[in-house]
């Protein structure tokens, strides 16, 4: 399996990275590559516990899954043959 070192974690980050998992009882490493593969689309787990002043939680950012699902509900939009509500109908 491949390796990846990462240099110059700034100490803020290195110290969320252990309590997370600290908190899931699993190595730093796993943590790390939990977080790699949902940054990079690969999986939505939620790798490490949210802070619920958390910025993101707050504005309300919805999941790969909640995000699919609301474009799948809008297609039935494109389908509907109208114009505004205002026009009468010839």
């Amino acid at each position: 399996m491949p390796r990846l070192v990462i240099d110059h974690l700034d100490q803020a980050l290195w110290d969320r990275l252990l309590a997370a998992a600290a908190t899931q009882g699993c190595p730093p490493a796993d943590i790390g590559a939990r977080a790699l593969r949902f940054a990079f689309g690969l999986s939505s787990e939620d790798f490490a516990p949210r802070d619920r002043q958390d910025i993101a939680t707050l504005r309300g950012v919805w999941s790969q899954s909640e995000n699919a699902a609301f474009d799948e509900a809008l297609q039935a939009f494109k389908s509907v043959d109208s114009g505004p509500s205002f026009e009468e109908a010839p």
